[in-house]
């Protein structure tokens, strides 16, 4: 199919936090009128200003837009592929409006805010009065500023990157689905490099790029993918190699094939600062809280085997930047490395050997089970993953979060493909998909599959989820070793 002439440039990071920042505003302005206007049914503006600006008042208006803005952008609401869609923006914002409107009211209780939250009327009428007003403020003064500001996302064509029978029948369906009535341009995949995927995008300024990859491996198919990614395109991956993710977190299918999408971060919303308080908040209450389990596990160690409390070690985390990384020491001092690095070669390259063990269910555990430099000690902090625990002082500077890819060695990072290096794109966490679903009982693929799919899927409300699901799975030890 013969294309026109390139789509509009793809938006910037500056003009997309100018879009992010006006919905935040109007969004706020909604909910205000929302949960104000049946309010003056039953207090005049003067009882209602007054409340506002007492201690509660005031403290329940600040978090409160702190809280709906925080689980809009949970539910990718300041997304741009949401932002211009009149259905999945008026889906998420209902999604969002209901749990909030429930956790403000929630919030007025314990920060003992009468005004307006005494009143049933105000009350009752809130919700369906701030949802109605947020949805109308959303569809038609947010839809119009995000379709202005990101036109390739809207007028720009798709792609569809294949070799087999089912790419005609793709391309059509997207067609048939879409209302803008774009072009789709079909093109081989056997023939596509990296530099192919970049010189595709300038040519003909693609909106979305959806690649089926029968034919050619995922990992060639998967660098691809990355190379339109960074060319700032929507891309989406068709392969039942993701059933590894199915049944741990939530992945969209296409003909009942799970379909893999990547996220731009440079288009990130606020979720990145809500994440990062998350973070300072759990880490500062974890340290404070365990500070008698830490105290408990360092007499233990020293107790135990001559040698420091803490291990240090060197790892690469966020966009290949290296840290100093904490544990709780659980190996003999001076020990040899060797055996770890020789082990880890062979596991990311996929030998026969890479299955260290196997489980009493016959599962293979992908992990030294019976390393010699371990202590007794050390093998029980490893197998309740109590060894971690330091790493919330790394969470608390900003180098780790609380959940997110595990951060690997120097050496690894040098053997990564490049599309295995994305795994690393978000913060290394202390908990994640992998830690908490596949613990050690997968090959190193399926890994890196787990961690890209957190890293561009992951929420404020998964992350919670996880966290929630780490302390059984740490208690009942399965995977650590």
């Amino acid at each position: 199919m013969a294309l026109a002439r390139p789509a509009p440039d793809s938006v910037t990071r500056t003009r997309h936090v100018v879009v992010v920042s006006l919905a935040i505003l109007l969004d706020l302005l909604a909910v205000s009128i929302g949960f104000l206007l049946p309010a003056l049914l039953r207090f005049t503006p003067a009882a209602l200003l007054r409340a506002a600006t007492e201690p509660s008042g005031a403290t329940t208006l600040a978090v409160g837009a702190l809280l709906w803005v925080a689980i809009l952008s949970a539910r990718d609401a300041y997304g741009p592929r949401v932002m211009v869609s009149k259905v999945d923006q008026a889906l998420r914002v209902l999604e969002a409006g209901v749990v909030a409107w429930v956790l403000t009211h929630l919030l007025a209780f314990v920060t003992k805010t009468p005004v307006p939250f005494e009143s049933r009327l105000a009350v009752g009428l809130s919700l369906p009065i701030v949802l109605v007003a947020l949805t109308t403020v959303r569809l038609a003064l947010v839809r119009s500023l995000a379709r202005r500001a990101y036109e390739r996302l809207v007028r720009g064509p798709r792609l569809v990157v294949g070799d087999s029978e089912r790419v005609d029948q793709l391309a059509a369906d997207l067609e048939e689905r879409d209302p803008e009535g774009r072009p789709t341009l079909i093109v081989p995949l056997a023939p596509m490099s990296v530099e192919d995927a970049s010189r595709l995008v300038e040519a003909y300024g693609f909106g979305e790029v959806l690649i089926e990859p029968t034919g050619r491996s995922l990992e060639d198919v998967l660098d691809i993918a990355f190379a339109f990614l960074d060319a700032r395109v929507d891309v989406r991956v068709v392969s039942s190699r993701f059933e590894i993710v199915v049944g741990r977190s939530a992945i969209a299918a296409l003909d009942g094939v799970p379909v893999l999408r990547f996220r731009r971060f440079d288009l990130s919303g606020p979720e990145v600062a809500v994440k990062r308080l998350v973070d300072i908040v759990g880490s500062a209450l974890g340290l404070a809280l365990l500070s008698p389990v830490f105290a408990a596990i360092a007499i233990a160690i020293r107790a135990t085997s001559p040698g420091p409390v803490l291990f240090r070690q060197e790892r690469v985390g966020q966009g290949g930047r290296a840290f100093t990384m904490l544990k709780f020491r659980t190996m003999e001092q001076d020990n040899d490395p060797k055996v770890h690095q020789d082990y880890l070669r062979q596991y990311m390259h996929g030998g026969e050997g890479a299955a260290a063990d196997v489980a009493a269910d016959g599962t293979k555990i992908y992990k030294l089970t019976r390393d010699p430099r371990v202590t007794p000690l050390g093998a029980w902090l490893r197998a309740l993953s109590l060894d971690e625990l330091p790493q919330l002082w790394n969470v608390l500077r900003g180098e780790m979060s609380l959940v997110g890819p595990r951060p690997c060695m120097p050496f690894e990072w040098t053997m990564y493909r490049p599309w295995q290096k994305r795994r690393l794109d978000v913060k290394p966490g202390c908990t994640g998909l992998w830690q908490v679903t596949a613990r050690s009982r997968v090959g190193f693929e399926e890994m890196v599959i787990l961690d890209l799919h957190y890293a561009h899927h992951g929420s404020i409300g998964g992350d919670l989820g996880l966290i929630a699901r780490t302390v059984p799975a740490m208690l009942r030890g399965r995977g650590g070793y």
